[in-house]
This record gives C-alpha cells, sequence and structure tokens, in this order.
C-alpha cells in the first residue's frame, strides 16, 4: 500500500525521533479506525529510518496469539540478536518457574534489556495492534513506557479507536505521560481516494471511480486498494471494452473480511449482528444479538461507520454484508438468524422483518413461524413484492405441520406463483386437485382457483370430474352459482365438453339455471349476438371479487376476433382494470386481446408488436390452451406482411395437446391453413381448414356466426381448380349470413367470384369490395380490389383494370399488407403483363421527374381514365390548358395516348401512400386463368 494525505504524520514522527536521539525517549500511539493505515504508516516511517542511525524492533499482535504469554514479547526480541534473546529467555524462565508469571523481576528484567540495547544505539519499537496484544506483554510495554523519557527509545503502538474494555489501563497509562503523543489517522477524503487509485489506475478512470469509491469504502485506503485491483481484474478478463463503472468484487469482499477479524470480538460480533439484521437503527436487538450491552453496541457501532465499513449503521454495500455473513459458515449463518427471528418474534417486531430472517434460516422448529410467513406473504403480495411473497409462502408450506395446513398452504402458494407465471402453478395441480376431493379446501374460493388452472391448463377431464363433485356437495345457492360460471367457463373454452357438461345432474341443471344471471352467461349472451347486453352491467360485474369472470372476459376478448368489435368497448377496459391489479397474466390478455382489435382494423403492424409483446410478458408455455390466440394473430400478420420465414418460425413453436379442444384451436388452424396457402401448400391448408369444420360440427357450434370455415376451404379449393366444390361450400356460407356479417361476406363473394370467368367477377367483387369496407376490413379490401383490377385487366378492360390496381397497392400500403404491395409491383422490365397495360415500354422515374406540378396533375387525372372536360372541371383550368398539358406529357414521357399513359404517375395530393415505385403489376395478376389469391 502506498501513503496517501499521511505526509503531516510522517513528518510528526520524525521530528519525535530527532528528539529521541538526543536522550528524549517518547511514546506514540497511532490511532484511528481499523485498515485507516496505521500499520503501513509505521512500516513505512520504519524503512526511512532504520539503519545506520536506529535499530528497529517491530511486533504485530493478533488475536488468534492473544492468551499466549509474552508471544508479543518474543517478537520484538526477536531481531534483537542472541545475547539480548537469552537474556530475555532467562528473566522470562525464571518469572515462570516462580508461579509469577509477569510479575516485577521479569518487568524489571524486560525493560532493562530494552534500555540497555538503547545504550548502545537508538532504538525505535514498533507494535502492531497493540489492543490484541497478550497480558504479559502489554504489561512489560507499560513498565517500558514509564522509564524510556531520558533514553533513546522511540515506543509507537498502533491502536484501534474505542478498541474495547481490555484496552482500558494502557489508555489510561499512556495518557498520563508527558512524552505520550497521540496521532489520530482519519479515513481518506474523496481526493485521497482518487490520488490512492491513481497510483495502479489511469488518472481519467481514477478520476471517474473516486466518488463511488469513496460512497463504497467510507475512504477506508484498504477497501480503496482492493477496489482498484478488482477494476483492474475485471480489465484483464473483459473480452471487449473495459468496465466504464465500479466494479465490487472478490478483492473488495476478502479485505472486507480481513477488517472484520481485525476487530475487537465484541466489535466483531455487534458487526455480524449489523449484517444479519441488515440496518443498526434497533440498537437493542444489536446488542441482543451480539451479547453485549446496549451502550457499547452502539459505540461499536460508531466505531464501524468510522471504519467505512457502516455508513449511519447500514452496510454501505450489498457486497461488505454478503462477505461477513458469508464469513460466519452455513451452519453460524443460520443459527444467527434463527436467533434474530425469535428475538424480533418476542419483542413484537414487523411480520416482514421476523419473515426475512426465517426465509434467511431456511427452516425452524417455531410453532408460530407459518403463520407470521402466510400474513408477510399477504402484505408482501398487497405491496406488489411478488417474488418476496412467494419465498414466504413456500417456506410456509415447508413448514406446515397437518394436511390442512399443507393444503391451505399450497393453494396460496399456487395463486401467488399464477399471478407471475401461469406454468409454474402445474407443478401444484395434482395435490390441490386432490385436496379439492377430500374437502381440504373449503375456505373462500381456492377450490374454484384449482378449476381455473385446469382449464387454462388444458386438463379438461380432471377439472370436469372435480366440477362434478363439487356440484353434487354444494353448500347453498352462492356456491352452486360460483360453480355454474365455472361450467359456463368450460363450456367457453371446451365446446366438445358442452353437451356432457349440461346434461349431467340434477344438481348440476340447477346450477346451469342459477347461472343464467351471472356475469359469465351475460358476457356469453353478448359474444353469441343473440341480445343487446348493457356494458354497465358487465362492468360493475367484474368490479366484483369473481376472478373466474374475469378470465371469461379475456377468453372471450380472444376467442372470437369476429365478434370483438361488438363486445370490446366493454371488454377491454374491464381486462385494462384488471391487468392493473392483477399482474401480468392478465396484462398480457389484455394486450393479446389489444392485438386482435388491431388485426381486425387491419393495422398490421400494430397487431403483430402488441401480439409479441403479449407472448414476451406470459411466454408461451405459460399461456397454456390461451397460446392459440397470439400465435394466431402473428401467423397472419406475418404472412400478410410477406415475412415467410418468421410466420415458419411460429408453425413450429410447440402448443398444448388440448388446442384444439378449444376456439383458440381454431384460430390457429385457420392461420396456418393461410400459411400453408401463402408457401404453396394447398393440399395442407385443406386439411386445416377441413379439420377446423369437423370440430365445429363435433362441437355442434357450426352455424353463420361461428368461425367462416367454409371459406377458407373453398380458398384452397380454387387454389386447386376445383371450383364446383368451393361453389357449393361458399353458397352453403351464404346461406342465412346475418345481413349485418359484412366481413364473413366480403371474403365470401370475394372468393365466389374466383370460382367465375373473369367477365362474370367485377359484379361480385364490387359488392365484396363494398362489404369489406364497410366491415373496416382495410387488409381484405386491398385483396379484393387487387382481384377486381386482375378481373378487368383479363377481359381487356385497361381503362378501369390500372385505376383498380393503383387503388389496390395504396389500400395494401396503408395497412402495410407487403405481401399484397409487393405482388402488384411489377416484374422485370419488358415482362408480358408490364406491356399488356401500359400499352408501350415501362417509363423511368427520371422521365417523370421531368413533368412539372400542372403537368403530373393532368397526367395522373387521365391516366385515371377522366376525361379532358373532366380533367378541366376539376382543376379549374379550361379544356385547352389541358390540351396542352397532356401533349407535353406525351412528348416527355414518349407515349402515343392517354391509354399509354403509366399508372404510377401521381402527385401527392392524389396518393395517401408513399409514392410507388415501377408499374404496379404482377404476371400473377395478369393471369386469366388463376385469378390473384393471397
Amino acid at each position: 500500500m502506498v501513503l496517501v494525505e499521511r505526509e503531516p504524520h510522517l513528518a510528526q514522527l520524525s521530528d519525535l525521533l530527532e528528539n529521541c536521539l538526543h536522550a528524549a525517549g517518547s511514546v506514540v500511539v497511532l490511532r484511528g479506525p481499523v485498515a485507516v493505515g496505521k500499520t503501513e504508516l509505521l512500516h513505512t516511517f520504519a524503512e526511512r529510518v532504520a539503519g545506520a542511525r536506529v535499530r528497529f524492533l517491530g511486533a504485530a499482535a493478533s488475536p488468534t496469539e492473544r492468551h499466549l504469554p509474552f508471544g508479543l514479547l518474543s517478537q520484538l526480541l526477536h531481531g534483537a540478536g542472541a545475547r539480548y534473546a537469552r537474556r530475555a529467555e532467562a528473566v522470562v524462565g525464571d518469572g515462570f518457574r516462580a508461579g509469577a508469571g509477569a510479575g516485577p523481576e521479569v518487568l524489571e528484567g524486560v525493560s532493562r534489556i530494552f534500555l540497555d540495547m538503547s545504550a548502545e544505539e537508538p532504538l525505535l519499537i514498533g507494535v502492531d495492534d497493540v489492543c490484541h496484544a497478550d497480558t504479559d506483554s502489554l504489561q512489560c510495554l507499560l513498565f517500558l513506557a514509564r522509564r524510556l523519557r531520558r533514553s533513546r527509545i522511540m515506543l509507537v503502538l498502533g491502536d484501534q479507536d474505542r478498541s474495547g474494555a481490555r484496552q482500558a489501563d494502557l489508555r489510561t497509562e499512556l495518557s498520563r505521560h508527558p512524552y505520550c503523543t497521540q496521532v489520530r489517522l482519519a479515513p481518506l477524503t474523496c481526493d485521497g481516494v482518487a490520488a490512492l487509485l491513481a497510483r495502479d489506475l489511469d488518472a481519467h478512470v481514477a478520476h471517474s471511480l473516486a466518488s463511488g469509491a469513496f460512497a463504497v469504502t467510507g475512504g477506508n485506503p484498504l477497501l480503496v486498494t482492493a477496489l482498484a485491483e478488482d477494476w483492474e481484474a475485471s480489465t484483464r478478463s473483459a473480452r471487449t471494452e473495459p468496465p466504464t463503472g465500479l466494479v465490487v468484487g472478490d478483492r473488495f469482499a476478502e479485505r472486507v473480511v480481513s477488517c472484520l477479524h481485525r476487530l475487537e470480538p465484541d466489535a466483531l460480533a455487534v458487526a455480524r449482528a449489523v449484517a444479519v439484521v441488515g440496518e443498526a437503527h434497533r440498537t437493542e436487538l444489536v446488542a441482543r444479538l451480539a451479547e453485549v450491552g446496549t451502550i457499547e453496541a452502539r459505540a461499536l457501532v460508531e466505531l464501524l461507520d468510522e471504519s467505512g465499513l457502516l455508513h449511519r449503521g447500514r452496510y454501505r454495500h450489498r457486497a461488505a454484508q454478503e462477505a461477513v455473513l458469508r464469513d460466519f459458515g452455513v451452519p453460524g449463518r443460520l443459527a444467527w438468524h434463527r436467533r434474530a427471528a425469535a428475538l424480533l418474534h418476542a419483542e413484537g417486531g414487523r411480520s416482514t422483518s421476523i419473515a426475512h430472517q426465517l426465509i434467511a434460516a431456511g427452516e425452524t422448529r417455531e410453532p408460530w413461524a407459518p403463520a407470521v410467513l402466510m400474513e408477510s406473504a399477504a402484505t408482501a403480495t398487497a405491496g406488489g413484492q411478488i417474488g418476496f411473497a412467494l419465498d414466504c409462502l413456500e417456506l410456509a408450506h415447508s413448514l406446515a405441520d397437518d394436511e390442512q395446513q399443507r393444503a391451505v398452504s399450497r393453494a396460496v402458494l399456487a395463486e401467488a406463483e399464477w399471478r407471475v407465471e401461469p406454468a409454474r402453478a402445474v407443478r401444484h395441480l395434482g395435490p390441490l386437485t386432490d385436496a379439492v376431493h377430500r374437502g381440504l379446501l373449503t375456505e373462500g374460493r381456492r377450490h374454484l382457483a384449482v378449476l381455473e388452472y385446469l382449464l387454462w391448463h388444458g386438463r379438461v377431464d380432471e377439472a370436469s370430474t372435480t366440477l362434478d363433485r363439487l356440484t353434487a356437495t354444494a353448500a347453498g345457492p352462492e356456491e352452486a352459482a360460483d360453480l355454474g360460471a365455472v361450467r359456463a367457463c368450460l363450456e367457453l373454452c371446451y365446446p366438445a365438453r358442452r353437451r356432457r357438461v349440461s346434461t349431467g345432474s340434477p344438481a348440476s341443471a340447477s346450477a346451469g339455471l342459477r347461472v343464467g344471471t351471472s356475469l359469465v352467461a351475460t358476457v356469453l349472451t353478448a359474444a353469441r349476438g343473440d341480445v343487446a347486453v348493457s356494458g354497465d352491467h358487465l362492468w360493475q360485474g367484474l368490479r366484483t371479487d369473481e376472478p373466474l369472470s374475469r378470465i371469461s372476459l379475456g377468453l372471450l376478448a380472444l376467442a372470437r376476433p369476429e365478434r370483438l368489435a361488438t363486445v370490446a368497448p366493454w371488454c377491454l377496459p374491464m381486462l385494462a382494470d384488471a391487468a392493473r391489479q392483477d399482474g401480468p397474466d392478465w396484462q398480457g390478455l389484455f394486450t393479446a386481446a389489444h392485438a386482435d382489435a388491431a388485426l381486425l382494423r387491419g393495422d398490421l403492424p400494430a397487431a403483430d408488436e402488441l401480439a409479441s409483446a403479449a407472448l414476451d410478458e406470459n411466454h408461451g408455455a405459460h399461456w397454456g390452451v390461451l397460446a392459440g390466440a397470439p400465435l394466431a394473430c402473428l401467423l397472419t400478420t406475418a404472412v400478410e406482411t410477406g415475412r415467410l420465414e418468421d410466420a415458419a418460425a411460429y408453425v413450429n413453436m410447440p402448443v398444448p395437446a388440448a388446442l384444439l379442444e378449444t376456439p383458440f384451436g381454431l384460430r390457429y388452424l385457420r392461420a396456418r391453413g393461410h400459411y400453408h396457402l401463402a408457401v404453396g401448400r394447398p393440399y395442407a391448408a385443406l386439411s386445416d381448414f377441413r379439420t377446423c369444420g369437423r370440430l365445429l360440427r363435433d362441437w355442434r357450434a357450426d352455424g353463420p356466426r361461428q368461425v367462416p370455415w367454409r371459406v377458407d376451404t373453398a380458398q384452397a379449393l380454387v387454389r386447386l381448380d376445383r371450383r364446383d366444390e368451393a361453389r357449393s361450400l361458399l353458397e352453403e356460407q351464404l346461406d342465412g349470413l346475418p345481413a349485418d356479417d359484412e366481413r364473413v361476406l366480403g371474403r365470401a363473394l370475394r372468393q365466389l367470384a374466383a370460382t367465375l370467368e373473369p367477365h362474370e367477377r367485377p359484379p361480385l367483387l364490387t359488392d365484396a369490395a363494398e362489404a369489406s369496407q364497410a366491415a373496416g376490413d382495410r387488409v381484405e379490401f386491398a385483396h379484393v380490389l387487387a382481384d377486381l383490377g386482375s378481373a378487368y385487366l383479363a377481359t381487356g378492360d385497361s381503362r378501369r383494370a390500372k385505376p383498380t390496381l393503383r387503388r389496390a397497392w395504396r389500400a395494401a400500403q396503408e395497412c402495410h399488407a407487403e405481401r399484397l404491395a409487393q405482388a402488384l409491383r411489377p416484374g422485370p422490365a419488358g415482362t408480358t403483363g408490364a406491356r399488356a397495360v401500359s400499352g408501350g415500354p415501362r417509363l423511368g422515374g427520371d422521365r417523370a421527374a421531368d413533368l412539372s406540378a400542372a403537368e403530373r396533375r393532368v397526367g395522373a387525372l387521365a391516366a385515371q381514365g377522366h376525361s379532358n372536360r373532366q380533367i378541366a372541371q376539376r382543376l379549374c383550368i379550361t379544356v385547352s390548358t389541358v390540351e396542352q398539358h397532356l401533349t407535353q406529357v406525351y412528348r416527355k414521357l414518349q407515349v402515343r395516348s392517354r391509354t399509354d399513359l403509366p399508372v404510377f404517375l401521381e402527385t401527392s395530393e392524389n396518393m395517401s401512400g408513399p409514392e410507388p415505385g415501377p408499374e404496379p403489376l404482377l404476371a400473377e395478376v395478369l393471369s386469366e386463368t388463376a385469378p390473384y389469391s393471397p
């Protein structure tokens, strides 16, 4: 260690040594907190003066040698020479043989040895950590100190501030002598810390780390040097850039322990007590734990503050506290934590404080511990400290000593874990289901929560069996109504079970009647569209303590996206409220519901971002069977935006086996089928779409308001050129379709048009466009326009084809349907389709750039098919001016007539999206035999 901010102390010691050389002996006591630099100051001073002028005898006391008689004295005389060593051995040996120990004769004899040595040459005696010296050696030093005023001996003793009652005699004795000088060393200042760091590190780095190092060490030089070593070690191990901030690592922890073991036993005990308790403001608790007096504990805490280990009774850095705890050894540390918990409980401490100690101890035999842990878990959950609550509940469950208590503690633990990660509750499902069957979870609604977990994770058989047992033994109408709500959730999530569940025992039937007025039943009614439902009723129901109702709303919003527009004004605010109150699982539901809403309105980027965020908040394994909802949304957006590699990754993600028993499975199958169509696998798509139909028929839910699997199947059949089959399915879909279902109507009409000859398609596609636009289905609207333009093109009506395809491209751009937008762009220059529409060579962007703004406006309207008179009226100019502008446009673009004008010739006023590049055409769009399909 190097000396920083210690030059004044060295100068003071040098002055005292000069007096000593002239037979003016002195005693110097170096005081200060532990590891503040007293040892280094003594050694540095000895190195500077020892030699021809002064003889140096040094020794360092240690707590391990405190009970070794004359141990410190033997160190001092080790370098005194053989002659003086033999004299000392004879003196000390005579004292022990006489049974007097450090009696007067021994003290006089030892003192005479040092005085005789100083007669030959000046003597510098340095003793480090004198507070740990054995009693005999300490008495010898005191005896010598009283006799060296007129000698050439300088006695330098290193001592700690307030080092304990044992050294009171030494301090009292020395303070009476006028030739005794007290030199106190304080910790380094922040500038001193920077200077010490600069001895090992770059000056700029040292300056940047100084304030942080000072805050962590309090200016303790030993700890500051450890931080420099940790930073250097981290720099050497870093593969890229060196660390930008302070590094508190292994060296720092080692030096903290070193400081710890240089303390007096009582100070060491207080340091450990503070590490266990976490802070020293409760002085009585620290004193009782350390087994010292309250006043002494307060003084020792001040000593630790001055040493840099503590700051206002707390460890300055978590690493220091952890190092002290590790130094206990595992058995000792656990015993101290158990004692702390017992002391806190005895004095009526807070339950959370007691729980922290119990968790740190890991186990206890105290009968009051489980109740305290459960109370702490409730408090922590209310305060948002879910991790701590889970720790409390885990320990409480392990300490439960009877079946009822174990079942309840497990149920509470599962409920807390469910809030964080629904997948974590799976490990409890077997024991909890058994506890429900045995009637051990009758308090509150814990048995209903177990049913909720089973439904979420697809364990339908267990849920059904448990529900039947509970319904048969329901105690009162309130519990029967609750079970009826669960039954409604089961029907919503697993339609295949609907018939079997609803035809159960008489108790089951009565429960079904009672649930008719429940919130769940009301939501189901709204979803099916049978009757109008008040949003106020739903909102008021959510405010009640009915968690299964909340999950029903979440399931509804995700399972039926086509109906989301009907219930979104109620469901989304309710899910948002639940998400704020109930944690990340509800936040994931809320985000996924918003993703569906974005997809329905054609906002593909928002839908993709929200669905991805939902899976991030509640990873796929945690979603259980609900994973089909965000996965379907992600698949759909990936296909429409042209990210087929991402879509393949979503298809390969594992899904629960029970997914296809749920409406979410239908959504997933439909999205996967459209992916298969996009990558050219129509048979695989046909299999997925027909599976949807089979499942709906099995569930007896195949109605006009259900999943439009017939439209999807028809699309795959058209790809396979099986148009008669496709037309039959579409007519079946359209038969009985509600008049307000414009979304399905638009899709069905588009696919029906694809089964007809090109000249028969435009009327149906026009109706499909109107229906899609009325439904707000922007993506489908763009597809319809693309098909309509293809139909016009196939019949040779290029005048209508060009503006229609342009509008289709613009609509695809607006909703970021990049796959469709790319399909509407032209192929390589000179392709057949490009020339068929343009009527001549393709035009580059450079030629279009030559047009003036007025020429672009006139040319754009002409390209859209407007006559000269219509253009003149729209732009408020004369027909002659229009003709003049068109002449210039033809000349600059090198075309012969308006039918040859490029379709991308538009001004910023005419375009709602970014200006297109080359002509928006594609060979597939131009094909007369294969109309465009997504």
